[in-house]
């Protein structure tokens, strides 16, 4: 008996039974979806697709991962200033794609330690942790007040004027909070000396010793930058397939990107998920299903499944790592 608990236990935790599991959610999201929207439309929303747009969507494939570069290298440069351009750009590439395989994206942490053998682990996750916690901050920032102009046009029994004052101050406090990262980390060090002295807490060391007001700032802005390239490219996409205005583009990308970014990772590379919430949000302005649906496959594809391809080579010239 004891031996079969731990044969199952062994199997949920194995890569391989999670990657197939979260294969199967996010093939059950798509069939779900395959039954609310109609399959010819999708298909003739296809065909008739605007090619210049599409190409210029997946153009900016370069832009996307371009701004992800260049946030990781100046996170990494602070705690090993010789790595190099082509390093760095393993590092993100391979995390990528290791990312793209476990559950909330974990494994990123494990390829970003494999490509930078020359790094400190602890420092390499100690900034990931950064890397992700602005990357919330900005997807927070859009994605509140996007998805609280929707709850206000579309839901106004939901809404009171009362919750624009508490999303301003909340918005507010975000960039406080990452603008001036010192006065946070100031927290660390009132934890007990028991605390800090475990060796996980070595993570925080890189926060405590080499992370400041200024790092900080240039870290929000180019988190920001992102989600401006991740709109514009959303936008490109959707209106390949049918017009829609620039400000409900980027109302339904930022709500689209906050819900994906709070829902438990349930499925291989939020597919399925994403694609439920473009549907739902597009579709109150008017978006047909079949272009929303398109439109967020296509964002799959250029910033998920492409980034994820080029690291899956690069991998295998750090098998031995």
């Amino acid at each position: 008996m004891e031996r079969n608990i731990l044969t199952v236990k062994g199997l949920l935790r194995s890569p391989s039974f999670s990657f197939l599991l979260r294969t199967l959610v996010a093939a059950g999201l798509l069939y779900g979806l395959s039954l609310y929207i109609d399959a010819a439309a999708v298909v003739a929303s296809l065909r008739t697709a605007d090619p210049s747009l599409l190409a210029a969507g997946f153009l900016l494939v370069a832009a996307n991962t371009g701004v992800h570069f260049l946030r990781w290298r100046y996170l990494l440069r602070l705690v090993s200033p010789d790595v190099s351009n082509a390093e760095v750009l393993t590092s993100l590439l391979v995390g990528f794609t290791a990312g793209f395989f476990t559950p909330a994206q974990v494994g990123e942490f494990a390829g970003r330690i494999a490509s930078s053998p020359g790094v400190r682990r602890s420092r390499i996750v100690g900034m990931t942790l950064i890397d992700k916690a602005y990357l919330l901050a900005a997807t927070v920032l859009t994605g509140v007040p996007s998805l609280a102009l929707f709850v206000s046009l579309f839901y106004p029994g939901q809404w009171n004027s009362a919750y624009s004052a508490g999303i301003i101050l909340f918005a507010t406090a975000v960039v406080a909070l990452a603008s001036f990262p010192e006065r946070s980390i100031g927290l660390l060090r009132r934890l007990p000396e028991r605390v800090r002295s475990h060796r996980f807490f070595s993570i925080f060391g890189v926060m405590e010793d080499g992370f400041r007001d200024l790092h900080g700032r240039v870290t929000f802005l180019y988190s920001l930058a992102l989600y401006a390239v991740i709109a514009l490219q959303f936008a490109l996409f959707i209106n390949a397939f049918e017009p829609v205005a620039a400000d409900v583009s980027v109302i339904g990308s930022f709500s689209v990107y906050f819900v994906k970014a709070v829902i438990l990772p349930v499925s291989i590379g939020d597919l399925g998920v994403r694609e439920s919430a473009s549907v739902f949000f597009f579709a109150k302005y008017g978006v047909s299903a079949a272009a929303a649906f398109n439109a967020s496959l296509c964002m799959f594809l250029a910033n998920i499944l492409l980034p994820s391809a080029a690291g899956a080579l690069l991998v295998l010239r750090l098998r031995g790592r």
